[in-house]
This record gives structure tokens, sequence and C-alpha cells, in this order.
């Protein structure tokens, strides 16, 4: 169970308190009970503090896959668990171990490995939890991006300028996972509720629809280029890159997860304020709304041989 419906179960049983007390409140002995119930109660939701973050999802489905609080269909509870689990992994990767393309291999996979542990009834869905790992901060990391990954579905459902504001610090994998995440919903007829620390998300299944439609919209595009500037430093830290072109115009972005830690100082010890050629995946998305961003990987870097000649734009 999430912090949020913990308090709400919380104030629900605070108010079945508050009117039980009202209904006894000149018997002394069965009042003081119930005072003592209301008490107990506001301290508990109190201690309980907004805003919270937790390694820990709870989706709830309705409509076409659920028989009420029964069940849920086994072929759609198999086929909308990959793409959320691929989702959390590649959100996971991009904020906390570098950037990730559409593409290839993600770093901290096993760390942001969620088990499945419950199957709320309510609705009827499936609760999902960090898998057990030693690595420090771990918890926290992956805390922050289920709260990304429910604010990223909750801008789906809402506009298509909430959803293309949210994804500006969103890596593209994400978005496929999104997509694919939201197809199997929509292709069920099924209706959403994600919950996960004190953020939760609903839509019905004309709003998952809707949502699926906006994403669908989105489209990704990947080009290698070649720039001659100079090198101006990275971050090993955060994972980023600073680059001024010929022209002087600066480009930032986030390492390739191709390279190592160790790769990654030797170049820019190597080239630190240098003329060179840097080797930039460019990917382009471009929103259902018009709306276009720009992200630069740096994949590599090169000296430049000033007789040589001209690198791409």
């Amino acid at each position: 169970m999430t912090v949020r419906s913990q308090r709400d179960q919380l104030k629900s049983q605070l108010l079945d308190a508050e009117r039980m007390y009202s209904l006894v409140k000149d018997h002394d002995f069965m009042a003081a009970g119930f005072a003592e119930k209301i008490s107990e109660l506001k301290e508990r939701i109190e201690a309980l503090p907004l805003g919270t973050k937790e390694a820990r999802a709870l989706l709830l489905f309705s409509g076409g896959p659920v028989q009420g609080s029964l069940g849920i269909d086994a072929r759609f509870a198999g086929r909308v668990l990959e793409p959320f689990q691929s989702m959390v992994m590649a959100d996971y990767a991009d904020r906390w171990h570098g950037v990730v393309g559409t593409r290839g291999s993600r770093f901290g996979e096993a760390n942001s490995r969620l088990l499945l542990t419950s199957l709320p009834r309510g609705s009827f869905g499936m609760e999902l939890v960090r898998a057990e790992s030693d690595e420090m901060f771990e918890e926290e990391q992956l805390a922050d991006t289920l709260t990304h990954i429910t604010k990223l579905v909750i801008a789906a459902s809402t506009s298509d300028e909430d959803f293309a504001s949210e994804l500006d610090q969103t890596g593209p994998r994400v978005i496929v996972g999104l997509k694919n995440f939201l197809d199997v919903i929509e292709k069920g007829k099924a209706g959403l509720k994600l919950e996960s620390g004190d953020s939760r998300c609903e839509m019905n299944p004309h709003q998952a629809s809707e949502a699926f439609r906006r994403v669908a919209g989105t489209f990704t595009n990947e080009e290698n280029i070649q720039i001659i500037g100079v090198f101006r430093g990275a971050l090993l830290e955060s994972w980023k890159f600073d680059f001024v072109d010929k022209d002087g115009y600066k480009i930032s972005g986030k390492i390739s997860d191709t390279l190592t830690p160790e790769q990654a100082f030797n170049l820019s010890k190597e080239f630190y304020n240098k003329d060179c050629i840097a080797t930039i995946l460019k990917t382009t998305v471009t929103f259902r709304n018009g709306r276009i961003k720009t992200t630069h990987e740096l994949k590599d870097l090169t000296s430049f041989d000033h007789t040589q000649g001209q690198a791409d734009g």
C-alpha cells in the first residue's frame, strides 16, 4: 500500500470515528473510547508527511480486462508489466547513470528491478516494490524515478502541452516504454489508477485511449553528427559535457553510456579546452502539438587537423 493510500484509509477511518463520536458523545465511557481513537488516527495521519516518494508503485485496473474485484485477465497482466518495468529501468538509467538512447544497454537495470508482491483489490491490480539490494541511496533514487513516471503518465492523460513540458527531463527510451505501456491499456479497453508515494494518476478507458494517441503522436529521430569546436569539459558525477562549436554555439548534454568512467576521464584530460571533433548523437523529439526537443549525447572526441575537410554542422 502506498503512502497516499494509507493516508486515505486513515482519513476514512477518522471520519467514521468522528461520526460515531457524535452519536455517543453523551455517553462518557463510549465517548472516551472514540475520542482516544480519533486522537490516535490524527497522529498516524500527521506521521505520513505530504510529498512522500516511495520505491513502490500500485497499478489498479478497471474496464475490459477486469472482472470486478475478482480477477484480471492473465494475458493483459503479463503484457502490461513488461513495458512498465522497461520504462522504469530507462528512466532510472537516464536519471542516475547517464543518457539512454532508443537501443542498447542500460546501466543500473538491476538497481531498478521491481518485484510483484501483492494483488490489491478494489479495482484489480498489482503492487510492485523495489527488489532487495545493498546499493547505497538506491531506494531514494528509484522512488524519485517512480514519482517521475507517475507524473509523466498524468501529463500524458492531461494535455499536449503538459506532456511536452514533462518530457523536458525524459530520455527517448522512456517515451518508447510509455507508448508500449499505454498501448496495452488502450487495446485492453482498460482504465488505470497508478500510485507511487503521494503521486496518483487516474484515468478511465476513454482517457487512457487519448493518452496513448498523444504519446503515439510523438516521434523520435536520431542521427550521428560530427562537430568541430572546443571541448569545455565533462562532469563525471552528473555524466554531462559542454562543447562549443566553431561558430561559438554551446552544446551541452550527457555522455554516452557506451563510454566507461575511465574513458570519459581520459577524453576530458586529453581534449579539455582544445580544438577537436566531437562525435555526437543528436536526438530530435517532435510532439503532437508541434513542439520540438533536441538532446545531444557525446560519443567520442578526436583530434582536429586544420588541414582536413569540414565536419558536419
